[in-house]
């Protein structure tokens, strides 16, 4: 139904009303209107200007607006606008005669001078007189959806005008004083029409959505003794990532996260500040509520070992290692390849839940960049995962029936490594999984896999999908998975005597078809060390590692505190500990390590008292 422009109150004056009516009249006549409302100047539906001060004779400010309209109805012509100085005041004329003189006290009203307010009154006024019959200032809009916009409409035909909009759904019309406000709906194109008699107008409206609406509430889930500032941080990342509602190909910002460690059991929301871009919409910044759970879920040592390193070279695309991931089974992955053939291929290790219930699963990650030396990409994945498996630090994640994700993603170049260390746990949903590895030439990714190729946690950045044909290639399950991934050793060194020595990776664990694991690689070594100074002197006393069957690194925890070796050649040595021991004193120390993808086994950890030969050994603390 078109809407009808609202007619505007008249204030009285001491004039009579016939008065107010005449000079309307007139200026119809003149081919413009011309009122006096109030104080007020309106010429053509524009306000021209509003008097403060009253005149020396004592007509007061609305006196003299309505003498100002009479005496612009009076002029001949009012094309002709002039402004000349007269004494101390400034004055404008309008075809020759004089309709207006500017005061110093009514300047002074306006914080102005004479002089400035009469240029700008003349100017106004010369535009006022120059307005068509039916002026629109605008001709096409891009509105945000939802919001409004106020259109003002002008000119003598103005309070005549109706306003349609082609398409209400997208753009309604509301009429308000002095034009219309425009509300853009939902996204879509519309036109809105302005009809004064023959005289028309029009406006292209464009509703485009915003890229986001804020505030969102998002969640994610996580274990850990605490879990680690690290590892919410990568869930808030996630949860932004996978969950956050925006259109399509919309660019998201991350201003600002303040990660802390959460105690298990614990919930927090963090509130994130974003901006989100995208060429087809709107930008906007807001805050995400991410709400962080510590799942309290109790830790449990991994019960295999699943080595998917046979063949450790690729040379051509093709399945390489699939298991069983079954409901509280933990499980330890450790990959690790290196593409051997001419041209590039893809490394994807990833989570099919190919049932009818949604799978929660649980995964302490460690993935290096891929990287031309094999022992420094071990190391590297086995650095992220080691210092947040002595807190079970992980994320829970929900995989829906008939859906995967991906663990690891990775383009590897010729001569590339890619390597990999992770925990995964399937606590509830159906009584198994699959994971599986594959190496595949390249494809085409869009802009979400290209980051999910660049990151060591693919799933933030894409989530769950649903499975394809790809995902249920045939694949038979590997006979590479261990039993029990677990070795404690002790170790005693006693001032004066033996030196204690502990070969990590000496003795293989063995498979269920008594199949050895020789290096034991990506086993947990658990290493009790008591050191007992008996004699009378006080003795400075060693920890050494020693890269004993070749190049290599080692990740070690002693006594909770992370250490990491650089690239040691064959027989360097690398100093972890050193401490002092006075007589009689006894020292116990907890050494966790696990040999690395890479690196070479076994390798040799020695408690000794510090020689000479020794003091140049890198390391120690």
């Amino acid at each position: 139904m078109p809407l009808r422009l609202p007619t505007m109150h008249r204030s009285a004056l001491r004039f009579a009303a016939v008065v107010a009516l005449l000079l309307v009249f007139l200026g119809s006549v003149l081919g413009a209107t011309i009122v006096a409302e109030g104080p007020k100047l309106i010429v053509n539906e524009v306000t021209v200007l509003t008097l403060k001060s009253s005149s020396v004779d004592g007509a007061t400010p609305d006196e003299r607006a309505t003498i100002l309209a009479s005496n612009l109805l009076s002029a001949p012509y009012l094309g002709d606008i002039k402004v000349r100085k007269v004494e101390k005041t400034h004055v404008i004329f309008v075809g020759g005669i004089r309709i207006l003189t500017i005061t110093p006290p009514e300047a002074k009203a306006h914080k102005s001078t004479t002089s400035a307010l009469a240029v700008s009154w003349s100017t106004r006024l010369r535009t006022a007189l120059s307005t068509p019959p039916l002026k629109v200032k605008e001709i096409y809009l891009r509105l945000p959806s939802p919001s409004t916009k106020f259109v003002a409409v002008t000119g003598t035909l103005a309070k005549q005008a109706e306003i349609t909009s082609t398409d209400p759904n997208i753009a309604s019309v509301l009429a308000k004083e002095g034009g219309f406000e425009i509300q853009a709906n939902n996204p879509g194109d519309a036109t809105i029409v302005v009809n004064a008699g023959t005289t028309q107008a029009q406006i292209s409206v464009e509703v485009r959505p915003y890229a986001a609406i804020f505030p969102q509430t998002l969640s994610a889930a996580v274990v850990g003794s605490p879990a680690l500032a690290s590892t919410v941080e990568g869930a808030i990342r996630g949860a932004l990532k996978t969950q956050l509602k925006t259109v399509a190909d919309a660019q998201v910002a991350i201003k600002s996260i303040e990660p802390t460690a959460l105690g298990s059991g614990a919930s927090r929301t963090y509130q994130v500040k974003l901006s989100v871009e995208s060429g087809g919409a709107f930008p906007r910044i807001g805050t995400a509520n991410v709400v962080v759970r510590n799942a309290n879920i109790s830790s449990r040592k991994e019960a295999e070992l699943w080595y998917c390193n046979n063949p450790e070279t690729i040379r051509q695309a093709g399945p390489l290692f699939s298991a069983a991931l079954r409901k509280e089974v933990p499980a330890r992955l450790l990959y690790h390849h290196i593409n051997e053939s001419a041209y590039p291929l893809y490394l994807r290790v990833q989570v099919i839940n190919d049932t009818d219930q949604a799978a929660r699963v649980m995964i302490i990650p460690g993935d290096s960049d891929p990287d031309k030396n094999p022992v420094r990409a071990g190391l590297k994945a086995a650095a992220q995962y080691f210092r947040a498996l002595g807190a079970y630090s992980g994320e829970v994640v929900t995989i829906p029936p008939r859906s995967t994700m991906p663990i690891s993603l990775r383009r590897l170049a010729p001569k590339d490594t890619a390597s990999g260390l992770c925990t995964l746990r399937l606590i509830d949903g159906p009584n198994q999984i699959l994971v599986r590895t594959d190496a595949w030439p390249p494809f085409q990714l869009d802009k979400r896999w290209t980051a999910a190729i660049d990151s060591p946690t693919p799933w933030r950045e894409v989530g769950t999908n649903p499975i394809n044909e790809y995902d249920r290639a045939p694949s038979e399950l590997s006979p590479y998975i261990y039993p029990n991934p677990l070795k404690e050793e002790t170790v005693r060194y006693e001032v004066g005597g033996r030196y204690g020595f502990v070969r990590i990776g000496q003795r293989p664990i063995l498979r269920e078809d008594r199949a050895e694991h020789l290096g034991n690689f990506g086993v947990l070594y658990n290493i009790k060390a008591d050191v007992l100074n008996s004699t009378q002197d006080s003795t400075e006393i060693e920890v050494i590692f020693e890269a004993s069957a070749g190049y290599s690194g080692a990740l070690f925890v002693l006594d909770g505190q992370f250490i990491e070796t650089p690239l040691l050649q064959p027989k360097a040595e690398f100093r972890i500990a050193r401490f002092r021991l006075g007589p009689g004193e006894s020292r116990k120390l907890d050494i966790s390590t696990i040999p690395l993808s890479g690196s070479s086994y076994p390798a040799t950890l020695t408690i000794r008292p510090v020689q000479e030969l020794s003091k140049g050994v890198p390391g120690g603390r």
